[in-house]
């Protein structure tokens, strides 16, 4: 298609425009009237610390100052006397709860009320432990270790300054700290830790016992160190991947977890995967009770194993939905968090990848393609997801999805492939931005938009420059027709293309719009603050979730509900 010369003349319109935005005349029919959240995280935030009490009481605490609570149905927020990241958690039951916290402060929930103990040295501290409510030791860097009695906390005398990140022990003359480079402390003797031989000098993250004597330390590098009658040996790992949790999950038995969404369950030496379903954000923390267990990691990730190890809780982004004709929606989001609707119901999906993902389109239920980082190419096909080879291996942002069976996807570095159902071939763009949203009316004319203001068509066998009137970055395009083209995007950006010229709308808010859909007539826009904006030809009305997180992606309407979804794992049906 030939690209679009811009007049003197022509220039002039448009900074008329600019000034005095001529309005599409659009005829809302149905506008959408509701908007309601169906799926949302507590949090965000990386969870580092977790601790389990009983199968119905536990809690995980993370950056930020993030305090979540488990009541055997939900996690929720507990309030907290601090903004610093927590760093462990430690309880005899449910009555007294005591948290490290980076800033050096001890947090301890008594009648279930958060508060500030008291410590003598401020510095970093790192992990708690505790035999009952009378023992208790706080660990961090400059080898402090800190010993309460319930009262409390006093310094203890430790033989090297190394920082030291895990603790555990059954007995107070039987515990075991480990840390930076390798190092392995025992205590006590006459009240004071001492070193230990150690046969690794990469960093150690967390040690945890059983009732028979065994103990197993895990750390960088897939590094599993087992400790017997008072000597450690190095296991053969089956990961390189960082292990930052080991639990004693049952009598003989140990899990670990680690970056990558990885669960190894072993008897010490030897060690196998364990099948995790949803998401694969790198975890931090692990926590066992009773037969049950939990594991937490970043973007307030919470995984249960109950009936199978799956999440509970995630607060990753989702960048992108979509809506077959049939309502089945799917949408996908960091670290392969990918949620879909069966049924009306919403739960979480596992895919192929650790990659975040950031673009989907559906031709219907059993036929799916996901893109993302890494050049992340799947497809689904009914039966199973498949991993397709992709010319390029930087970040894929989009994928249009012909009926006809043809695709295109765009990313990073002004990339564009496209595929006729077999093999994806790079297509010359004449650009290198990065190119954010692609949608097509046909084959013959698939729209691509970007920074810096980059709008682009593709006419069927090449991509060609179609200059619009902004420079500001673009993040949507969307349309019923050739002739009928939204774009949306920074600042407040939205344009609207009839065949023949751009028009340039008047900002429904200043803030960034991620995505734009004509739903019955209505022209539907949404963007920051958990907002939902509609143009009726006139002015824009706009519609909140009441959540403050952003909105990054919609799609359906019309026969089936419309669909948003953004920060927090927010999912938001439209009415």
């Amino acid at each position: 298609m030939p690209s679009r010369r811009w007049t003197p003349l022509a220039l002039l319109c448009v900074a008329a425009c600019l000034a005095e935005p001529t309005a599409p005349a659009a005829t809302a029919v149905h506008p959408v009237t509701a908007l309601n959240v169906v799926h949302l995280s507590p949090t965000n935030s990386s969870l580092l610390a977790l601790w389990a009490a009983s199968p119905a009481r536990a809690w995980a605490g993370g950056s930020g100052g993030v305090m979540l609570a488990w009541d055997g149905r939900t996690w929720s927020l507990e309030s907290v006397p601090t903004i610093q990241t927590i760093t462990g958690i430690w309880a005899a039951d449910t009555a007294r709860i005591y948290a490290t916290v980076s800033d050096g402060t001890i947090l301890k929930r008594i009648a279930g009320v958060w508060s500030i103990d008291t410590v003598p040295v401020p510095t970093t501290l790192l992990d708690v432990w505790g035999l009952d409510s009378t023992h208790l030791w706080a660990i961090g860097t400059n080898g402090v270790v800190l010993a309460g009695n319930g009262s409390a906390w006093q310094t203890m005398s430790v033989p090297i300054p190394a920082e030291v990140w895990g603790i555990w022990g059954n007995a107070p003359d039987r515990l075991v700290a480990v840390g930076q480079n390798g190092v392995i402390l025992q205590c006590c003797d006459g009240g004071t830790w001492h070193s230990v031989a150690s046969p690794t000098s990469n960093g150690l993250f967390a040690v945890a016992g059983d009732s028979t004597g065994r103990m197993v330390a895990v750390g960088v590098n897939g590094t599993i160190l087992l400790g017997e009658s008072g000597t450690w040996r190095q296991i053969a790992s089956p990961t390189t991947a960082n292990l930052f949790a080991v639990s004693n999950d049952a009598p003989g038995h140990f899990l670990i977890a680690g970056d990558g969404g990885l669960l190894l369950g072993g008897d010490g030496v030897s060690w196998s995967l364990v099948p995790a379903q949803g998401e694969h954000e790198n975890l931090r923390a692990l926590a066992s009770v009773l037969g049950r267990n939990f594991a937490a990691g970043w973007f307030g990730t919470v995984l249960g194993d109950a009936g199978g190890w799956s999440p509970q809780v995630s607060g990753g982004a989702l960048y992108d939905v979509s809506v077959p004709a049939e309502g089945a929606a799917l949408a996908v989001g960091t670290g392969g968090l990918a949620l879909e609707r069966d049924n009306g119901t919403w739960h979480a999906v596992s895919l192929p990848t650790v990659t975040s993902l950031y673009g989907v389109a559906s031709l219907a239920a059993n036929a799916r393609l996901v893109v993302g980082d890494s050049g992340t190419i799947l497809r689904y096909d009914g039966s199973a997801w498949q991993r397709e080879a992709s010319p390029f291996h930087g970040l894929l942002r989009s994928v249009w999805w012909s009926p006809d069976g043809r695709a295109m996807i765009v990313g990073d570095s002004g990339t564009a492939l496209a595929s006729s159902g077999t093999a994806w071939n790079a297509v010359a763009t004449g650009t290198h931005v990065f190119l954010r949203h692609v949608w097509g009316a046909s084959w013959d004319d698939v729209w691509a938009v970007g920074d810096s203001g980059t709008i682009l068509r593709y006419d069927g066998s090449g991509w060609h420059p179609f200059p619009g009137p902004t420079a500001a970055q673009l993040r949507g395009v969307w349309g019923t027709s050739s002739r009928d083209v939204w774009v949306v995007g920074e600042a407040g950006t939205a344009m609207h293309w009839d065949g023949d010229d751009w028009q340039v709308l008047p900002a429904p808010d200043n803030v960034s719009l991620r995505s734009v859909r004509v739903v019955n007539g209505s022209v539907c826009v949404v963007g920051e603050n958990g907002t939902m904006w509609q143009w009726n030809g006139r002015a824009w009305s706009s519609l909140g979730t009441g959540v403050p997180g952003i909105l990054l992606a919609l799609d359906g309407g019309g026969m089936v509900p419309l669909v948003a979804v953004g920060e927090l794992a927010m999912v938001v049906e439209g009415q």
